[in-house]
Formats: C-alpha cells, sequence, structure tokens
C-alpha cells in the first residue's frame, strides 16, 4: 500500500488543529503519532487535556509503558518501528520523520506564518522525489 501525503496548509494555530485532527481521528479509531521539536509538543500535551471544555485526548509519550493502548503517541524523535501499528503521522515539525514511508498516511501540518513555509516547501520536494505526489489542502475556516 502506498502512503499517501497531505499537507494542511495556512494553518491560524496549527496546535489546536492537531488537537482537533486528533479528536476526530480516535473517534473514527485511527492511532496517530505526532510529531514536533519537544518545546511544541511539551505545549500539544497541555492542549490536548485542555483544548475543549469537558473532554481530552488520550495521549502519551512514545516511551510510556502504556504506548501499546493508546491512541495518540507523541515523539520529537518518532521511533515508527518500535510504535507499532500507526494510522497516520502528524508532523508539525520542519522535517521529515524517517520510515515515513511504511505509513499509509502522512499529514504535514504548516502554519501561515513566512517561517512555517520554507521548511514545508523542501518536504514537498522531499516527498516528490521519493515518488509521491503529496495532496495540498489550504485551511478553510
Amino acid at each position: 500500500m502506498a502512503c499517501a501525503v497531505e499537507f494542511r496548509v495556512n494553518l491560524p494555530d496549527p496546535l489546536r488543529y492537531a488537537c482537533g485532527l486528533a479528536r476526530t481521528a480516535t473517534q473514527r479509531g485511527a492511532r496517530l503519532m505526532l510529531t514536533a521539536p519537544q518545546p511544541v509538543l511539551d505545549e500539544l500535551d497541555q492542549l490536548l487535556w485542555t483544548f475543549q471544555p469537558g473532554s481530552f485526548v488520550a495521549h502519551v509519550w512514545q516511551d510510556d509503558p502504556l504506548a501499546a493502548r493508546t491512541p495518540v503517541l507523541l515523539a520529537a524523535e518518532p521511533d515508527l518501528a518500535r510504535a507499532g501499528l500507526v494510522d497516520a503521522l502528524v508532523n508539525i515539525g520542519a522535517g521529515l520523520v524517517p520510515g515515513w514511508e511504511r505509513l499509509p498516511r502522512v499529514i504535514e501540518l504548516v502554519g501561515d506564518t513566512a517561517a512555517d513555509k520554507p521548511a514545508a516547501r523542501q518536504r514537498l520536494r522531499a516527498y516528490r522525489a521519493a515518488g509521491h505526489e503529496p495532496k495540498i489542502l489550504p485551511f478553510a475556516a
């Protein structure tokens, strides 16, 4: 099965978007790996508890003993081979994640600031060079 790659671009708040995406995906039974630099993941970890009043998205760090039974994993340096079955990798970071091509789906979240775009363009070129044609989905409020 080929990996489907999507870029969700011009997001005003990629972390809140990631929370909503994780909530929807887990409600449908999917298992996700969310990756970003550690300070961003620390913020995301808190936001997954508070972004929606009265609910949270079950999540743990990839090295937690409960990782095999938890629908959302957080990892600054994902080990996809150790993570087990993951339906999608959600990347909020600047680089490609090693092993992405073995997954069913990769979702790249790109903010609406000028600083987010150069790294996203590099990732887009890398996916294309690997023989994939990513879908580009602009944010619509």
